[in-house]
């Protein structure tokens, strides 16, 4: 718990540089987010399929791009990509399982925010969504996604860790996700043929209990592995 309290410290001087960025960035992002909404009742009414998609790429990979090109992962010297912070922090006396956590932390503050306005408004745009779910549903459906957001959405912060990495390999690895991103929103039709938004809607009216605690065991299980896979990756990275 003190390297927590540590790793909110050493966060919260990152957060203060770009307070003033963040705020713009979220008004920008609830009225986006409003208009996009305004298509909800259109997917729920299994109309526009790539509603999906559109949703994850902005739930997802929104809270990497609105931080600010001094605090995002770059190209350094050589064949090193990391977030500049990871090898400034590096210098000082501070152990890396603070470091490691802090960039947890920054993250989270990144992308909850963003992520819980589009869960308001939806019961906020869509009449059907409203429909469909109690208020125990909503809250198994919340957790459903905040579990998503940390076992998957992690890997963002795991990845400012960086590496040693040339030009054919991004590439290369670019491509492989795309490719495999692209598999599994083509093959997750076959589990459920109304989308993976509404599956999970599904699942926390049908299986309520059940999601809420898969929920919390990818939540936990995500932060520990995420955590686990950045210390690994700097141990093992050449930063100087």
């Amino acid at each position: 718990m003190n390297e927590w309290k540590q790793a909110y410290r050493l966060a919260t001087f990152e957060i203060k540089a770009s307070i003033k960025s963040f705020l713009l960035i979220l008004i920008f992002y609830i009225a986006m987010s409003l208009i996009f909404m305004l298509s909800f009742d259109v997917y729920l009414e299994g109309k526009f399929k790539f509603f999906d998609f559109m949703f994850m790429l902005i739930f997802f990979m929104f809270p990497a791009w609105m931080k600010g090109k001094e605090f995002q992962m770059q190209k350094m010297d050589g064949d090193l990509w990391t977030a500049p912070s990871i090898i400034m922090l590096q210098q000082l006396p501070i152990s890396k399982n603070i470091i490691v956590k802090s960039r947890f932390i920054i993250h989270a503050f990144c992308s909850f925010p963003f992520q819980l306005v589009l869960f308001i408004a939806m019961p906020l745009m869509s009449e059907n969504f409203r429909d469909m779910m109690t208020p125990i549903a909503y809250i198994a459906f919340l957790l459903i996604w905040l579990g998503l957001s940390i076992s998957v959405g992690f890997i963002m912060a795991a990845s400012e860790a960086g590496g040693n990495f040339n030009t054919s390999t991004i590439v290369k690895s670019f491509i492989y996700l795309v490719i495999g991103a692209v598999a599994l929103y083509f093959m997750f039709p076959l589990l459920s043929e109304n989308g993976f938004i509404h599956w999970t809607m599904s699942l926390a009216t049908e299986w309520t209990l059940l999601s809420v605690i898969v929920a919390i065991v990818l939540s936990i299980a995500g932060c520990k592995y995420w955590q686990a896979d950045m210390r690994k990756t700097i141990k093992k990275t050449e930063y100087l």
